[in-house]
């Protein structure tokens, strides 16, 4: 930019591009300050300093009376400005100088404030009019200096500032009500007076069914607040109400938006440290609409109206800027239709206007991760502090739900609202001041919020699962428990909590308990398998441990993930916390312990017990913000659009960029992630819950169902968030993402206690094989002992040496698993070993007994070999003759064989030849038979009924005749038709035998040119029938004579045939009666083979063994005495390994972190303990001799490993280790 600014005007970029400025062209700039300037910069520029003095707030009053006041009212503008010049100089005087504010204000800021308010009020719809504006303008005005100069001070400003505006207004209205605080009057504008705030605030009335979070109790604060917001929003202006964290602040004008009317729709922004501008202006982008393309803003005829939490909550940059208040800023300076705009991201140079938008803000005061936001942004709103909410207040708040909550109690159970939210309210305030934040406990920050969370717990019972008013003190003792003392972190607070209950028990309610009945008290729903389960007290934990481990089976024979876990007193608890967040809508938990204390598991646990899906994202190489939102719209559209109920697990492990949590940070605050989903799935969203919006009484506007998806999302989702408190990142991410302690219900957890421990290790001991009952107690006692001694040097190492060393539970769990996976693996080792001594030993005390039996053997064998090698050789021969034999048969029946083939082939022609020709008269036989078939007696009748009949039927009759051997005339057919077996006649006539006369007849009428079966059956369907059949029988009989001779010679060659088939199954049965023979021969000569070679080899192993027996008995004559001693040791080795392995397993579990004189330290008083328990281990413990070998060692010193016993043991530790080594050097 310096270029830019020198005297040639030339813009170089940093690809090496140079522009030049044309000489009309000169660049201004107007600033705060030059805090981030450099001189370069400054000295290319002339320098104007405006000091505010040279604008003081009279000249915008000044133009405000003249031209908008007078305009309205004739002569309002003299009056105005003689009443601001009556007290507006000596009250900034006296702010500035006696009182503190909430936000720093310059004077015309306040002015302008002053007289937007004032402005705002003096309208028709606050009865001011041109008739009575002169009565009407005092009153106002009066009550707009109130809440515009007094408006932004500090509590403790106010009494002050009441004192002295008392004075100053005493001659503007004379008869101001001076009872209670000046901020405690309005004007009615019905009579003119100023009333008490107290008459203006409506009545609560309880709705059981109502959502916790949708009960308002409305008070002096919320209803005067909301007064102001309507006024100012009215009037077209921004408001910020700040106040301290907890106040109600967002509650109130959350409240104001819902029931704002229909000329208005709203949206509510949370901040946080890592909001981006860019994030900001798509979140505007999506939901304001689109009039033209450089135009936004809401729907036609209403006023959008944004809520911005947490506004300073935005880190700043290097510069000092924080873009998303610029972005703000750009929006709200730019006086172009009441509003300004932004740039468009993708098109350069098109700025997007914004019309007919207003902006609500809210903040806590800076500090602890807030910054202080600029002037330029803060001059556009009206600024009023919400000073901390009175006893009184908070009373009135509680005890109208609590009432209305007992009111279907039994009788007796009225009397403990007011006590119970007494007492809620005491505790509250002891520790707000009592535990305070710190840098170790910066989540201590207790606010309005917590004190809601406790009688939010109480609604959560029904009567019938309360027994007495004594049942329902343990209730509020256990939800106040779970509201404060969860998030203590250390036992000295923890102990400060106790005392403070107990004694708020002696004094609200006359009740003296003890601390342990406290820290016994447990309710929650997670015993009931049948959903929506009851809200009831659990009082037996051993019943509580058996159904959580049927849970816990279930959980791992359904998910196919193992859920082993131990439930003692403590993790029980701590799934009663969880199920108990779990069940209320808007429940959201952060649980804060390190590694390995078992957060994981027992949500998913606590999830699967209340049928919920626990979502979990998976982390792969490349994960990255595309893809977490990925998974968030699929968790988004599973909570919202399925409307399932769903747990969302986030481990702080999983946070590879800082955005992850701004994004939680916006689902745990709105239930929503700007510009998380495009144009087309908002669309599929819709479309989703369109049924459920309609469902649940909404209209089915886009923007409504919208809203509904995200209220189904707020209901449904429960975020619960597993950090751990090592390190800075923890307090950082609180101090950043406010909404992290704000919108969950913190659970620390604390180290296990001793009998926990020493629950988990019996468990895991309990199974275990191969060990006494006796050694079993010891281990599991030695277990707890271990661990805490590591916790005492850890202290004692950061003491001496300032080294941090962290103890998990996942170290203890480690260390009991990897002692039976190596008391496993060094059992069977020994043992390998020592079996292998022993069955040395007891192989040469077999070898003198082997010598004698094989001499033995070969003494029997050799007569016996002989007489089979003479048997063999005569069976040899035998087979060699009969073998030539069977070849010679076989030969001849073989010829025989293929002349018979040859003959079979010659009487397959002739047959072959005869079925040709009877294949030709076949299918007209058939046909004629299922034509005959097919004819009824009418259709018999039908012929015979012709008393002349046609020429084809009588044709047809007289072929009939013919064939039968009748007379061939139509007197004859009508008898022949007339006979009752005629059809029998036809069917069972003998077509093979015909006479030769018959057929000639038949002959002189198949040679009729119109005797064919179409021709009769176009006369008659009987007759053609009857046509079908003789001409069959016609051509069978034509066909029959050919085939006659072929039949006979067929069965002549038949004849033959058998004869030789005959002849030669008898000469193949004797050829197999040969070859059996031979088979049976060759048989027994292999068996007598193999037997004489068996023979043969057992007398040479036999041989073999005689000499290796005596070598062998010869070299090995010394090492016997060697190997008994090995023997004996191996088992003395055997016996110390339950102890041995044990502190092996515990070394490699705990101390890895210590040096080498603190490691020998520790493992000497685990000595001393297991011999207390008398745990068998060696007197001199060296963790190289248990968990590696010589070889081993002399392997690493050679690859360079120093030799020095720390060295060695360090390779021992990583090579042993159940989890990735961190070497420091």
């Amino acid at each position: 930019m310096n270029t830019v600014l020198d005297d040639n005007k030339t813009l170089c970029l940093n690809n090496g591009e140079r522009i030049k400025l044309p000489n009309t062209m000169s660049m201004m700039f107007e600033v705060n300050d030059l805090a981030v300037a450099s001189p370069a910069t400054v000295s290319r520029c002339g320098m104007v300093y405006l000091e505010p003095v040279y604008l003081p707030w009279e000249s915008v009053a000044k133009s405000w009376a003249e031209y908008v006041m007078e305009e309205r009212f004739e002569g309002s503008a003299e009056v105005i400005m003689g009443l601001l010049n009556q007290i507006t100089d000596d009250s900034l005087a006296f702010v500035r100088k006696e009182c503190k504010e909430h936000i720093v204000t310059l004077d015309i800021h306040l002015t302008m404030s002053f007289t937007k308010l004032l402005d705002s009020l003096l309208r028709p719809e606050y009865q001011v009019t041109k008739e009575n504006w002169r009565e009407m303008l005092p009153k106002y005005f009066v009550f707009s200096y109130f809440w515009t100069i007094g408006g932004n001070l500090q509590d403790a400003s106010n009494k002050k500032f009441d004192t002295f505006a008392r004075k100053a207004i005493e001659t503007i209205v004379p008869d101001f009500p001076f009872e209670n605080t000046i901020f405690d009057w309005k004007v009615d504008p019905a009579t003119g007076k100023f009333i008490h705030w107290s008459e203006l605030v409506p009545e609560f009335k309880y709705d059981r069914n109502a959502p916790f979070f949708n009960l308002i109790v409305p008070t002096v604060d919320s209803t005067r607040i909301k007064y102001i917001l309507r006024a100012q929003v009215d009037g077209g202006n921004h408001v910020l109400i700040g106040g301290n964290s907890g106040v109600g602040k967002t509650v109130i004008v959350q409240d104001y938006l819902d029931n704002a009317g229909e000329g208005y729709i709203s949206q509510t922004k949370s901040f946080s440290a890592q909001t981006s501008a860019r994030a900001l202006q798509a979140f505007f982008e999506e939901k304001l609409e689109k009039i033209r393309k450089n135009l936004l803003g809401p729907p036609s005829g209403k006023v959008f109206l944004f809520l911005i939490d947490d506004l300073n909550m935005p880190l700043k940059e290097t510069y000092g800027a924080q873009p998303p208040i610029e972005l703000l800023r750009q929006i709200i300076n730019v006086k172009d239709d009441r509003n300004g705009g932004f740039y468009d991201l993708k098109k350069i140079g098109l700025f997007k206007k914004i019309q007919k938008t207003q902006f609500l803000a809210a903040n806590a005061p800076p500090g602890g991760g807030r910054s202080e936001v600029t002037p330029r942004l803060l001059r556009h709103f009206h600024l009023v502090n919400i000073p901390n909410i009175s006893d009184a207040s908070m009373k009135t708040i509680f005890l109208s739900i609590t009432s209305g909550f007992l009111e279907i109690f039994p009788a007796d159970f009225a009397a403990l609202a007011e006590p119970i939210v007494d007492g809620s309210l005491e505790v509250y305030a002891s520790i707000q001041k009592a535990l305070l934040p710190t840098p170790t406990k910066s989540h201590y920050t207790f606010n309005l919020r917590d004190l809601a969370k406790v009688i939010q717990g109480l609604l959560m019972v029904e009567p019938k699962s309360i027994a007495d008013t004594q049942q329902f003190l343990r209730l509020w003792t256990h939800e106040a428990s779970r509201v404060f003392r969860d998030r203590l972190i250390d036992e000295g607070d923890k102990a400060w909590y106790d005392e403070k209950i107990l004694a708020v028990l002696q004094d609200k309610f006359k009740e003296t308990w003890t601390v342990e009945q406290i820290e016994a008290i447990c309710f929650g729903d997670f015993l009931a398998s049948v959903k929506p389960a009851p809200y009831v007290e659990v009082d037996d934990y051993k019943h509580a441990d058996k159904v959580l481990q049927d849970f816990a089976e279930d959980y791992t024979l359904n998910l196919n993930k193992p859920m082993d876990l131990v439930f003692f007193k403590d993790a029980i608890q701590h799934i009663g916390r969880i199920a108990r967040l779990l069940r209320q809508p808007r429940g959201n938990a952060l649980l804060v312990g390190v590694g390995g204390s078992g957060r994981q598991s027992l949500t998913r646990l606590a999830a699967y017990i209340a049928e919920m899906k626990c979502f979990q994202i998976e982390l792969a190489r490349g994960y990255g913000v595309n893809e977490f939102h990925e998974d968030l719209k699929s968790l988004l559209m599973q909570a919202g659009a399925e409307n399932k109920q769903t747990v969302f697990l986030f481990n702080d492990t999983q946070i590879i960029k800082e955005s992850f949590l701004e994004d939680i940070n916006n689902l745990l605050n709105a239930g929503e992630v700007p510009d998380l989903f495009a144009a087309d799935e908002m669309n599929k969203i819709v479309e989703l819950v369109r049924p459920l919006a309609k469902a649940a009484g909404k209209l089915e506007i886009k923007d409504i169902i919208i809203q509904h998806f995200v209220q189904l999302v707020r209901e449904n989702l429960h975020i619960v968030l597993a950090f751990s408190p090592v390190g800075d990142a923890f307090r950082n991410r609180l101090r950043m993402f406010p909404s992290l302690v704000n919108c969950c219900t913190i659970d620390w957890y604390m180290p296990w206690p001793q009998e926990a421990l020493l629950s988990v290790a019996q468990r895991f001991f309990g199974s275990m094989e191969g060990i006494s009952d006796e050694y079993k107690e010891s281990l599991a006692g030695m277990c707890p002992f271990v661990h805490g001694k590591v916790e005492e040097f850890s202290d004692k190492f950061y003491s001496e040496l300032r080294r941090k060393f962290y103890i998990s539970p996942k170290s203890y769990l480690d260390m009991i698993q990897l002692y039976l996976y190596l008391l496993g693996v060094k059992r069977a080792e020994l043992s390998e070993q020592l079996d292998t001594f022993i069955t040395g030993l007891s192989k040469m005390e077999e070898v003198g007994k082997v010598i004698g039996s094989a001499k033995e053997d070969l003494a029997v064998l050799e007569p016996v070999l002989k007489e089979k090698s003479a048997a063999t050789e005569i069976l040899l021969k035998t087979v060699a003759v009969d073998k030539a034999d069977a070849a010679q048969v076989e030969a001849t029946v073989s010829k025989e064989a293929a002349e018979v083939e040859e003959f079979a082939a010659g009487v397959r022609i002739i047959q072959e030849d005869a079925q040709k020709d009877l294949d030709e008269a076949l299918p007209a036989l058939n046909a004629a038979v299922s034509a005959l078939s097919s004819l009824t007696k009418g259709d018999i009748t039908e012929v015979k009924s012709f008393a002349k009949p046609p020429p084809l039927v009588q044709t047809t009759m007289e072929a009939v005749c013919t064939l039968l051997g009748r007379k061939a005339d139509w007197d004859t057919s009508k008898k022949l038709l007339g006979e009752g077996d005629f059809m029998d006649q036809l069917l069972n006539f003998d077509k093979d035998n015909i006479e030769a006369k018959r057929l000639k007849g038949l002959a002189k009428y198949a040679a009729m040119e119109d005797f064919t079966s179409e021709s009769v059956g176009k006369v008659s369907r009987a007759a053609k029938g009857l046509c079908m059949w003789c001409l069959a029988m016609h051509v069978y009989s034509r066909v029959a004579k050919e085939v006659e001779p072929k039949k006979l010679k067929l069965a002549t060659a038949n004849g033959q045939m058998e004869a030789a088939m005959s002849s030669l199954n008898a000469k193949k049965a004797n050829l197999q009666q040969v070859q059996d023979k031979v088979a049976a021969l060759e048989k027994q000569l292999n068996e007598a083979v193999a037997e004489k070679k068996a023979l043969a080899d057992q007398a040479a192993l036999c041989e073999a063994r005689l000499s290796r027996a005596g070598k062998l008995t010869a070299a090995l004559g010394d090492e016997q005495v060697a190997w008994t001693e090995q023997s004996a040791q191996l088992e003395i080795a055997l016996e110390k390994l339950v102890g041995n392995v044990f502190l092996a397993a515990a070394c490699v579990a705990y101390v890895g972190p210590f040096t080498g004189i603190y490691r020998n330290d520790i493992v000497n008083v685990w000595i001393e303990k297991a011999r207390e328990l008398e745990v068998p281990c060696s007197d001199l413990f060296s963790l190289p001799d248990v968990l590696s070998k010589p070889v081993e060692v002399r392997a690493w010193n050679i690859s360079g490993l120093p030799g020095d016993e720390v060295s060695i043991a360090n390779g021992v530790l990583v090579k042993n280790t159940r989890r990735w080594p961190l070497m420091i050097d």
